[in-house]
């Protein structure tokens, strides 16, 4: 019943203490929410193109929909008394914690046999509405601190007789002081299990650090989290965490969350109607030389990124980029510069950079659809303009999000089709390719590749989603004896073989082609508070090099986080 009265209060147009710069993790089910808010028209000038969000900005948009709740479905009035909960202190400070005893300012589950019986109760309860778990929490004034824990477990199974498993336990930690100034720590700790090739593929991993010790458990670590300041006039952050700018379920052209995440230094202003972000990032480049111990030594690598996302319109939102790598020195002084045209910059800096450009959009056509797309430029000469000049190099996405569409409420469809041409993320030196750790900063695909995607979701219980997607990849891999673009690490004037002279033309997905596709069914159950179960059937049909090959994959999964 306290609980419910809570909603009740967060329900009237309250003042939103929206100064919480801490980021709003670009996994969290949030953005999906606001994403489905913003195609039916109950969210206008989301400006989502640049994520994470800080948790005040997330508890202002939820604020917004409080006012349209009366026209949501009941499934997603239900996700919002959720939502409305997890942010309660950035909505409203006053409201505490339902569990909290009177006249304390902490509470954790930790502390007494008391405690931990009502929470191992409640767990099992399937309250609605009820806040996200915490293991402690403290809140006083203007400030607040967080311990959470996540496990995870997965078990794969391919039709080839291999399997895998693999656990993992991420600790949090997350707070503020005086209301404008945020932190956040996060670790974690993997051990996965298997026939190793299909170990090493593991998504968690990305193709980062891992080490296979003698029991045959290959384990693996990642820490982030970040420095975040607000005030009325900019704010900055300090970080190590995925980010992602631009549109795309199915990747990003401009900065996805493929590879392993980096540190940054990023400074931000937010009008309402329009968004501004720079940021300068470390990345991790590979080894190009050795010590005279033996030792192997890694160049400098940076990231040069800003953005000005805008909507000129409710209904329409463009975002324009400018993304640079350099390396083989320390972080450039005019690159920090905020408002630096960059292009102009890697010019006096003797032109010697990987400089990219790159728009996008999103326009809400009706109530319940959404347009999208983005262009991506890495290198174009006006005079070779829609010729085969290997230098046109660009990619593009195009999508349409559908909601609720035959009058079939919680119903979701999408559909892109994504092509990156040869030679795109690459560069003539080796260290500015777009990529860290070897992985593409953009689209995962890489150049020369194809990707058609379906995606069907329903939502019957705010509890359960269930959904298929299809994928269609195609890439084109470079020939034994020919550079023709279809390798992110290769540039242009790289020859293989017996190749004697770069090639001056381009053929879209030339080479040795491979065409994946996937079927994927899949259901999400969240089966008691913040318990989740994962239940994926996927199959493939691969052709490559001549050969076919069908592969059945089935996915369990579980998440708990408290």
């Amino acid at each position: 019943m306290k609980k419910l009265f809570i909603v009740v209060f967060l329900l009237i147009n309250l003042p939103v203490f929206a100064g919480n710069p801490v980021s709003v993790p670009i996994n969290h089910p949030i953005y999906d929410f606001f994403d489905r808010m913003e195609t039916m028209g109950y969210l206008n000038r989301l400006l989502d193109g640049i994520r994470p969000y800080s948790r005040g900005r997330a508890a202002d948009l939820l604020q917004q929909l409080n006012e349209k709740r009366d026209e949501l479905t009941s499934i997603d009035r239900r996700r919002l008394d959720d939502y409305l909960l997890d942010f309660r202190f950035e909505i409203d400070r006053t409201q505490k914690y339902s569990e909290m005893p009177d006249g304390k300012n902490w509470y954790s589950v930790l502390s007494g046999w008391g405690n931990f019986k009502n929470d191992f109760n409640r767990f099992f309860k399937q309250n609605h509405p009820e806040e996200e778990n915490h293991v402690f929490l403290w809140e006083s004034g203007g400030s607040n601190f967080y311990f959470d824990y996540q496990q995870n477990f997965t078990y794969e199974q391919r039709s080839d007789d291999v399997t895998r498993d693999a656990n993992w336990q991420t600790y949090q930690v997350r707070g503020l002081i005086d209301d404008n100034f945020g932190y956040a720590v996060e670790v974690s700790l993997y051990a996965l299990r298997g026939d190793e090739s299909y170990v090493e593929e593991h998504p968690v991993l990305k193709g980062a650090w891992s080490k296979l010790h003698e029991n045959e458990t290959r384990y693996a670590d990642r820490t982030g989290g970040e420095l975040a300041w607000h005030n009325k006039y900019f704010d900055f952050t300090f970080a190590q965490q995925e980010i992602e700018w631009g549109p795309g379920e199915s990747g990003k052209l401009t900065l996805s969350n493929n590879p392993e995440h980096y540190p940054y230094v990023s400074i931000s202003k937010d009008w309402g109607w329009g968004k501004f972000i720079a940021l300068h990032g470390k990345l991790q480049s590979f080894p190009e030389d050795t010590s005279k111990s033996g030792e192997p030594l890694y160049p400098d690598k940076w990231l040069a990124a800003h953005r000005l996302e805008f909507a000129p319109w409710k209904s329409l939102t463009l975002g324009i980029n400018e993304n640079f790598i350099y390396g083989y020195r320390y972080a450039d002084w005019s690159y920090l510069v905020p408002f630096n045209f960059y292009r102009a910059t890697q010019h006096n800096l003797r032109d010697r950079d990987n400089a990219t450009i790159s728009i996008d959009f999103e326009w809400v056509a009706r109530p319940g659809s959404k347009l999208y797309g983005a262009l991506f430029l890495d290198e174009f000469k006006q005079s070779k303009l829609f010729t085969d000049w290997y230098g046109n190099k660009h990619a593009f996405l195009i999508g349409l999000h559908q909601t609720d569409p035959f009058g079939i409420e919680n119903l979701s469809l999408r559909l892109e089709y994504t092509a990156v041409m040869p030679w795109v993320y690459t560069h003539k030196y080796p260290v500015n390719s777009y990529t860290s750790d070897y992985q593409s900063l953009g689209y995962w695909a890489g150049p020369n590749s194809e990707v058609y995607y379906a995606h069907v979701s329903k939502d019957w219980h705010q509890r359960l989603t269930t959904g298929f997607k299809f994928q269609q990849y195609k890439h084109g891999d470079n020939y034994e004896n020919e550079n023709i673009g279809g390798d992110i690490l290769l540039g242009h004037n790289d020859l293989l073989g017996e190749q004697e002279q770069p090639r001056e033309t381009r053929d879209f997905l030339e080479g040795n082609l491979t065409t994946e596709q996937k079927y994927e069914a899949y259901l999400k159950y969240e089966v008691f508070n913040d318990l989740f179960l994962t239940l994926v059937y996927d199959h493939f049909d691969i052709e490559s090099a001549g050969s076919k090959t069908k592969l059945d994959e089935f996915h369990f999964g579980f998440e708990l986080r408290y």
